[in-house]
């Protein structure tokens, strides 16, 4: 049984260095994922949902969920939307629940996403550690297809291997049981400006860090790097000083206002 690595860091330097190792000298073999709190799972926002015990109650709520978004959405609709996929990364824009769960491509990114999102108590303290976990699509993509054809590397929503997979059209006995790797279709400008990369859940209601799990997987492929809770406000820091801004990874309105306050003083 795999165990994930835990690395615990001590300063600002530490996660320069050990993100610099992990890549090994190539910068697209980890992907990059910030969450608030430590101690959370790697879990779609579409799993959450208390009613959600089996696999058919998950993708009813999906189909659900897919068909009230494409009668609202219309009015709202800039361009004309083509195929269930571009619905699908549509609604994760939008915060509507999906199997897809965020990654980005920078490290850096993925590290303000953790310490921005860390909750913070009545006297305004972090009081939780926060991590950004790191994932090499290729060897997990190239452990769920060992025995397809499959010539490594993140896939994308046109391949074979996602359509016939992952796809709402599908049947569920026929779905894969595991994650995938897959390149987001570029549809906005934060996914942009985020660099964003996504893993497609297959029918399993585990956590990626439990199916991690599996010995089918290389013991390499998912780590996990903690931000103990009293480094997040001087790391967080840092990295708006190096221009990691909330205006940056969100090039709008919202986040020229998150931004603002934080240069006024107010905790975000």
């Amino acid at each position: 049984m795999n165990i994930i690595q835990e690395i615990e860091i001590k300063s600002f330097q530490d996660f320069f260095n050990l993100v610099a190792t992990g890549q090994n000298g190539d910068m697209n073999s980890f992907w990059f994922r910030g969450q608030g709190k430590a101690s959370y799972g790697l879990k779609p926002s579409l799993h959450r949902h208390e009613s959600i015990n089996d696999q058919i109650s998950l993708f009813n709520m999906e189909k659900n969920l897919l068909n009230r978004f494409k009668e609202r959405s219309i009015p709202y609709l800039k361009n004309q939307i083509s195929n269930n996929w571009e619905f699908l990364f549509l609604m994760q824009h939008h915060g509507m629940p999906t199997r897809l769960l965020d990654w980005t491509e920078n490290p850096l990114i993925a590290l303000f996403f953790a310490l921005s999102t860390s909750p913070l108590n009545e006297r305004g303290d972090y009081y939780e550690d926060a991590a950004v976990w790191l994932l090499s699509p290729s060897k997990w993509n190239r452990a769920i297809f060992k025995n397809q054809s499959y010539d490594g590397g993140a896939l994308s929503t046109s391949d074979l291997l996602v359509n016939n997979g992952y796809s709402l059209e599908t049947e569920i006995r026929l779905l894969n049981e595991y994650p995938v790797a897959i390149l987001g279709i570029h549809n906005s400008p934060r996914i942009v400006a985020q660099r964003g990369s996504f893993c497609l859940f297959g029918k399993s209601l585990d956590t990626m860090d439990k199916i991690y799990e599996d010995p089918i997987f290389p013991n390499d492929c998912l780590k996990k790097i903690i931000i103990p809770s009293h480094l997040i406000d001087s790391i967080l820091k840092n990295l708006i000083w190096m221009g990691i801004t909330d205006a940056v990874i969100y090039p709008d309105l919202d986040g020229l206002s998150k931004e603002t306050k934080r240069q006024f003083g107010y905790k975000v």
